[in-house]
């Protein structure tokens, strides 16, 4: 359990998106260099949204990265063991050698981190909340915010002043509150998505480009009830 997190999640859910990835080597050529896995979920999901992701670097490398987004994180043994499972048993391998590892945990939420700031300090990155809150990816939102923020430090307004709120914000929020309510079903949202929207359309709204009409097709291939059930819960 994250203590740090308790004052935060009486108002925000807070999910960690914590994994361990290999990058192995094989003797067989079992990848394709042209071809990621973003989300496998054929995995077991034991209550939680788990999903193994795979970046191939040639047809005998790649890593695979076993991924949760869930409150708490596993005893690594855990995250081994489906490793192991997987390259057995779903990838069929064979002989491998594990050349890096790589381990880490992401926190999750919606929180406003803006009251840390004061009129001379402005944290960034993961501290300064840029990370998205429903995915976790950093380096596109900081790519987008840091000139941004240069720009408005040279008007020697107090830099506590900026303000990157924007609705994609709150769609996070009710991202995170369906996800925490509903996180055995997790999987599903992620499926229904894939199958209904066409994967630019859905990383086009991830890195916060659409358009409303896009945002509302986006929004429509999720589950309507859980979604619906957050709005409300959020506005009353």
């Amino acid at each position: 359990m994250i203590t740090k997190w308790q004052p935060i999640k009486k108002k925000y859910p807070v999910l960690q998106q914590h994994f361990l990835g290999w990058t192995i080597k094989t003797e067989k050529p079992i990848f394709n260099p042209d071809q990621a896995t973003y989300m496998d979920f054929s995995i077991p999901q034991k209550g939680n949204i788990r999903f193994m992701y795979i970046l191939p670097f040639s047809k005998n490398e790649a890593l695979v990265e076993y991924t949760l987004f869930s409150e708490n994180r596993l005893q690594k043994e855990e995250y081994e063991e489906a490793l192991v499972r997987y390259l057995e048993n779903d990838l069929d391998c064979g002989t491998y050698e594990i050349t890096e590892t790589e381990r880490g945990s992401i926190p999750m939420t919606a929180y406003n981190f803006r009251e840390h700031h004061t009129k001379n300090i402005r944290y960034i990155g993961t501290a300064g909340g840029w990370a998205k809150p429903s995915t976790g990816y950093t380096f596109m939102s900081t790519a987008k915010k840091v000139p941004v923020l240069i720009e408005f430090i040279k008007t020697g307004k107090p830099v506590n002043k900026l303000s990157f709120k924007n609705r994609y914000g709150f769609y996070d929020l009710l991202f995170l509150d369906v996800l925490a309510k509903h996180n055995d079903q997790g999987h599903k949202i992620f499926e229904s998505l894939f199958k209904s929207c066409p994967p630019q359309l859905i990383f086009k709204f991830l890195d916060e480009d659409t358009t409303l009409l896009e945002d509302i097709k986006f929004i429509s291939a999720c589950p309507t009830k859980p979604f619906v059930k957050a709005l409300l819960g959020r506005i009353r």
